[in-house]
Order: C-alpha cells, then structure tokens, then sequence
C-alpha cells in the first residue's frame, strides 16, 4: 500500500517553472507547508492552501508565519497520519467548492488531502504537492488523474 501511495499523480517540476505550468488554471490547491511558502513566494496564492505548520514532521516557524498572513477563511481539522478523516475529507471538498480562498490547517497530517482534491477540484484545476527530497508535483486535474486518486483512496 505505501508502495503504491509513493507513485506520484502528476508531473514534476521545478519551482522556477510552475508559473508557467499554472498559467491559466481555473484553481490552484496547495498541499503542504513547503509548497504553499513557494507559491506564495512567487505571488501566487493558492485558493486552497493545506498545511500543517510542519515540513518533514518537524514544527516550520518560518512557514507558520508566511502561511497564517496568507488571506484566506481558516478551517482547522484533526487527521491523523496516514488517514483522510471525515472532517478533513469534508473541509477539502467544501473548500475546492467554494468560490472563497480558504486555508485548512491539520492538526496531524496533511499529506493524503491531496488525493481528496483531486477528486473534488474542476477539471483544469492544478492541485500541487510536495514529494519529499524529489520535488514539486503537479496534477492537472481531469478524468484520468480523478480516477488514479480513487483507485487510491478505495485502497486505503
């Protein structure tokens, strides 16, 4: 299973080339501390950001600030690691819905959110994670990449 959770959806790409692999996305997903602090770096809010003020399981001060001045409606919500509770499950399918920048911060562990927005985001929406000492991933979301993130969750 973990092995298969390790396969990354996307594609990825270097933080100097993901304003141009945004360009004309009809919305932009964080998930992670590391990846929400460069969008935001770059000028780019994302309009949901999924963090959980760590990077690597260790506390990041430096993201905590730079993401809590990030404007946004603040959803807070447990999730344990390796597990999408139901509360985080519904705070990512409501903020992918909404019309509203909106940040969910996750007490626990964020990383499996971004399986749930894949499923929720509209198709040309960009959901972006992190892969630890590999990279920035990019999904753009369509069919295909919907039912990976399904194929996965059903396994869990």
């Amino acid at each position: 299973m973990r092995e298969e959770l390790a396969r990354p959806i996307g594609k990825f790409v270097s933080a100097w080339a993901l304003s141009k692999h945004l360009n004309g996305s009809s919305r932009v997903i964080s998930v992670g501390d590391v990846v929400t602090v460069t969008l935001l770096q770059m000028k780019l809010e994302p309009d949901v950001a999924v963090f959980d003020y760590k990077t690597q399981r260790s506390e990041d001060y430096k993201s905590k600030e730079r993401i809590a001045n990030m404007s946004g409606r603040l959803v807070k919500v447990e999730s344990p690691a390796g597990r999408i509770t139901p509360a985080l499950w519904k705070a990512v399918r409501d903020a992918v819905r909404s019309k509203d920048r909106v940040k969910i911060e996750v007490v626990g562990e964020e990383d499996l959110a971004s399986l749930v927005a894949i499923v929720y985001a509209p198709d040309g929406a960009h959901v972006i994670y992190g892969i630890p000492k590999r990279g920035l991933m990019v999904v753009t979301v369509d069919k295909e990449s919907r039912s990976l993130a399904t194929v996965a969750i059903k396994r869990m």
